[in-house]
């Protein structure tokens, strides 16, 4: 099977994603690393907490239809041009949508100018994301390479640029306030390289982006399907992000605003690197999915068996980073960011409980697709997000940013194993959960 025309496509494509993946996260550690050495952790804080901010309405930008505009392209490919250009327009709306908030939010809660600064310069390069359609048509022809060389492309560009205004802040050329507006205009680098590159390869495929259409009909059937993911990534990226603006928010009252950026700096550094251990998962869930929904066309036996196999996998995947990041956290911290960093490092040990929920509930979505509960999975967001602001609300004024790690497993505890309980079928899965959590050493293979 592996030999036929179909198998070896989809293989080539998911080579070229894995190494693109691969080098970004590269990269992104890397130039990571050398940013926060050359800006200290309260200019590093400041910066992320803007990034934290912006990345609070990131889903506008996308407005919930990727996956939609994939599937739409591979069933109608005669409607390519109108299909393309409805989406645009959507997600060009969409960003405006979010400049427009991100920059009301900052001046409503009285930023410092710097702060308000990034913030409108990061939210504005969102402008040209519409131009990522082409992304997803190249992904609806199984065809990663191209997509994936610009991305590379993209990757080693902006981190050239970063490792050298950090260069500069360093050997003093720069200052380091100044140097935030510079580090924020990366975003816009980011996004003005890749749709270069966009345009490039898909005129290439003998393709223009100026016949794309924009029609009323096609954007408002795109909106009718598209309004569930919509809020469903607006909640995932607001769990992601409320951390680091609650943690500055709320220390500021306490602290002051140096003290609460120099700890928003620190758990910044920390959460990058548990962050980048996330592709593991990811990889081993793209990697077994098929297989699990071929077996649900034959059997529920066999269906559940795989699902089985892939809970064991994924919590013997967490043993093996986990344990070994939480013994070694500090001394790998104090080695790549310096001493300036060490309380990240004990932040991080602890992140390291989080890899637990993130890898049970990548595991989760295999689940999910196949039994096609997205409404249930819209409903765990918002609660995990309602549970994650809660408790931060509680903990961060005292535990700071540990109080702010103990609020996201809590919450990730409740809307990955808890919220199981509501219906038979999702309380089949946590029974599979728990038995390959409690017998993860039993992995077979499933016939």
């Amino acid at each position: 099977m592996l030999r036929s025309e179909g198998a070896q496509k989809v293989l080539k494509n998911v080579s070229w994603l894995f190494v693109e993946r691969i080098l970004r996260l590269g990269l992104v550690l890397l130039t990571g690393v050398v940013v926060a050495r050359a800006l200290g952790d309260e200019l590093f804080g400041q910066l992320n907490y803007a990034t934290g901010f912006v990345g609070l309405f990131f889903a506008l930008g996308a407005m919930g239809i990727d996956e939609i505009l994939v599937r739409d392209l591979v069933r109608h490919p005669e409607k390519r041009d109108e299909l393309l250009g409805s989406a645009a327009l959507l997600k060009f709306f969409g960003a405006m949508l979010m400049v427009l908030l991100a920059t009301a939010g900052s001046l409503l809660k009285g930023m410092d100018g710097l702060t308000v600064t990034l913030i409108i310069v990061i939210a504005s390069a969102e402008l040209m994301r519409p131009i990522g359609v082409i992304e997803h048509w190249f992904m609806s022809q199984v065809k990663a390479g191209p997509v994936a060389k610009v991305q590379m492309a993209q990757a080693l560009i902006s981190s050239a640029a970063k490792l050298a205004l950090a260069w500069a802040v360093h050997a003093g050329h720069v200052e380091g306030r100044p140097a935030l507006i510079g580090f924020a205009w990366m975003y816009a680098l980011e996004y003005v390289v890749l749709s270069s590159g966009y345009f490039t390869v898909f005129k290439r495929e003998g393709l223009q982006w100026r016949h794309w259409k924009a029609t009323r009909d096609m954007s408002l059937r795109l909106l009718s399907e598209s309004w569930p993911m919509l809020i469903y990534g607006m909640a995932l990226f607001v769990q992601a992000r409320i951390d680091q603006v609650m943690i500055k928010d709320l220390l500021t009252a306490t602290d002051g605003e140096e003290a609460a950026f120099a700890e928003v700096g620190q758990y910044s550094v920390a959460l990058r690197m548990i962050e980048a251990l996330g592709f593991l998962p990811m990889i081993v869930q793209s990697t077994l999915a098929p297989a699990i929904t071929r077996a649900k066309a034959v059997s529920h036996a066999l269906y559940t068996d795989r699902l089985l196999n892939q809970y064991r996998l994924m919590f013997g995947l967490f043993l093996v980073t986990a344990i070994p990041l939480y013994l070694l956290a500090k001394p790998i911290v104090v080695l790549l960011f310096g001493v300036e960093f060490e309380p990240a490092g004990v932040l991080l040990g602890l992140f390291a409980i989080r890899l637990f929920f993130t890898n049970m509930g990548t595991g989760k979505r295999g689940f999910i697709t196949n039994e096609g509960l997205f409404r249930y999975s819209l409903l765990t967001a918002l609660v995990g997000v309602a549970l994650n602001v809660g408790i931060n609300w509680l903990l961060i004024p005292e535990y700071r940013s540990i109080g702010a790690i103990w609020a996201t497993i809590i919450s990730f505890a409740v809307s990955i194993f808890v919220l199981d309980l509501i219906t038979p079928r999702t309380r089949e899965n946590l029974r599979l959960m728990l038995t390959g959590i409690f017998t993860f050493w039993k992995f077979h293979r499933a016939e």
